[in-house]
């Protein structure tokens, strides 16, 4: 089963700390794979013109790439990578941890390394004060789709429809090319041989593997003999981790498949997910995602970090974070309707459905929950952009950045949770606060601008004496009260949330990064802004 001394500054008190710790660069990468010289590598002429060029030219994160170049002068040289994630005239040049290779005689080099998985990267090749030209990278993003075999494979999440007791199969395909996602979609490489395996859902977070096949030489997988009852079936693909050939490219999931079995099911579906919310309508995709707001962990120097998922290379869920002291835990996706869980362009993304417009085919709650990494006492950040609503008007999905109790007997019900943000995709008003089984203390906080493609870095410190939240860098409230402490271990949750049965307004996110400090390195805030109590809305007892 996959289960996958006080001071004062700015209207807040600062509490001293300990030393601070190693100030990390929030673009650094994660200690490199080594690289490897290729069997045989290609000749290059005596000529030192510097140039840089990979192959194969498509490719998805965590893929092998054979880097060829020269650094345009002659001589056998110590050879550094250095990647660049600014703008294509300026922004800092950081050394790739861990590479380490040399140039030839004549100063050209070629040795293999994992594609990064960001987008409009751009890398060079150093060899002491000597520079190969810089190359933009732009992976693509792993994809599959599932239809029931026969039916139109028109990508809009539309559901399979087939008789009650009658045989039917499930086509996959791993390079799937039309204009219903996005451009970093389509020109996929094929993994021929790569474990594909049919999923059916028990409950939001858990996915039984019912079959298993290998994708085609044309990108393709078949499963054959399927059958249901009367009702409504939910499937999903899985494809495996692909190690093969030295490529480093982590598992990744297809959207949900609603299959509906009998006339009952599809009149069901339709009359509650089958068409747009009266007053819903298309809105143009945001422009330009501007520039990183500041984060709390470097203002108040709270490095090293325990943990920073950052999502760089050819990353699944389920792999470690790529940087630490603490080199552990792992993600859960979990999702009661038509949304998923991915990594996208160096992030972890959360999508309503895979049809990135306007339309029907957007309900359910999507959640990754982070498992294996707990603290009591800690900070944890991270960076969220909503990148996608394609809708307005009907039911808007609202973005919740959590901390939750680790461990299931702790829950208690939803009482202790810690809302570290929530976000709706139009709105410049973010709300935090947390609960505690009689009472709510909740504020608001306004930000300079919409979270339409901008990013919002949010975080909160649990000590034992009180709860602080931050908003791109700066405290916005505080409670101190003894009864809103969790003590217990907490772990970040991000979720999509839908209505239960409504059809919501298409909707994705992307988290860049997530990370966890421990309590006593920089400074514990405690901002002068308290947090109002009032009583609290009773709550069903489940684990959602």
């Amino acid at each position: 089963m996959i289960t996958t001394s006080r001071f004062r500054r700015a209207g807040s008190r600062l509490v001293a700390g300990t030393a601070v710790g190693l100030l990390y660069a929030t673009a650094s990468l994660p200690a490199a794979p080594a690289p490897h010289s290729p069997q045989v590598a290609p000749t290059l002429s005596a000529a030192t013109t510097a140039g840089l060029a990979v192959s194969p030219t498509n490719y998805v994160g965590g893929q092998k790439l054979t880097w060829t170049g020269n650094v345009g002068h002659r001589g056998e040289r110590r050879l550094v990578l250095q990647f660049n994630m600014g703008s294509a005239t300026g922004g800092h040049w950081t050394t790739v941890d861990g590479f380490h290779d040399r140039t030839r005689a004549d100063g050209s080099f070629s040795f293999t390394y994992p594609a990064p998985s960001m987008f409009n990267i751009r890398y060079r090749a150093k060899a002491g004060k000597y520079l190969s030209t810089a190359r933009v990278f732009n992976a693509k993003t792993q994809d599959l789709t599932i239809r029931v075999t026969g039916q139109p494979e028109i990508n809009t999440n539309e559901p399979g429809r087939v008789d009650a007791g009658q045989l039917f199969g499930i086509t996959v395909d791993t390079t799937p090319d039309n204009i219903f996602r996005s451009p970093e979609s389509q020109g996929l490489p094929v993994f021929g041989g790569r474990t594909l395996a049919l999923q059916k859902r028990i409950d939001a977070d858990t996915w039984r593997t019912v079959d298993t096949t290998t994708v085609g030489d044309n990108g393709r997988g078949f499963f054959l003999g399927l059958t249901e009852a009367a009702g409504v079936t939910v499937y999903r693909v899985r494809a495996g981790d692909y190690f093969a050939g030295g490529n480093q490219v982590g598992w990744t999931q297809s959207f949900p498949l609603y299959v509906l079995v009998g006339r009952d099911a599809q009149d069901w579906y339709a009359s509650r997910f089958g068409s747009t919310p009266p007053g819903s309508v298309p809105v143009g995709k945001p422009s330009g995602g501007g520039a990183q707001p500041p984060t709390a962990s470097k203002h108040y120097k709270w490095f090293p970090s325990f943990f920073d998922f950052a999502w760089e290379y050819g990353q699944s869920l389920t792999s470690p974070p790529s940087r630490g002291t603490r080199i552990r835990g792992s993600w859960e996706d979990s999702s009661t309707g038509s949304g998923r869980v991915f990594k996208y362009n160096g992030g972890l993304a959360l999508d309503s459905k895979r049809y990135a417009g306007a339309g029907p085919g957007d309900f359910g709650t999507t959640r990754a929950t982070l498992h294996g990494n707990s603290m009591t006492h800690g900070r944890w950040e991270t960076s969220v952009r909503i990148r996608n609503a394609y809708e307005r008007g009907g039911h808007a999905y609202q973005t919740l950045v959590e901390l939750i109790p680790a461990r299931t007997s702790d829950y208690d019900c939803g009482r202790h949770n810690v809302t570290v943000a929530s976000i709706s995709p139009f709105s410049r008003r973010v709300a935090f606060g947390v609960r505690s089984s009689q009472n709510w203390w909740g504020g608001t906080a306004t930000a300079a601008y919409t979270p339409l493609l901008k990013a919002y870095n949010v975080a909160v410190e649990v000590a034992k004496g009180h709860i602080t939240w931050f908003l791109n860098g700066s405290p916005i409230g505080s409670v101190t009260k003894t009864a809103a402490l969790p003590a217990v271990p907490m772990t970040l949750r991000l979720s999509l949330v839908g209505q239960p049965d409504a059809e919501m307004d298409q909707t994705n996110v992307i988290s860049d990064w997530q990370r966890g400090f421990p309590i006593t390195t920089g400074q514990q805030i405690v901002s002068q802004k308290k947090l109002s109590r009032r009583d609290a809305v009773a709550t069903s007892c489940s684990a959602a």
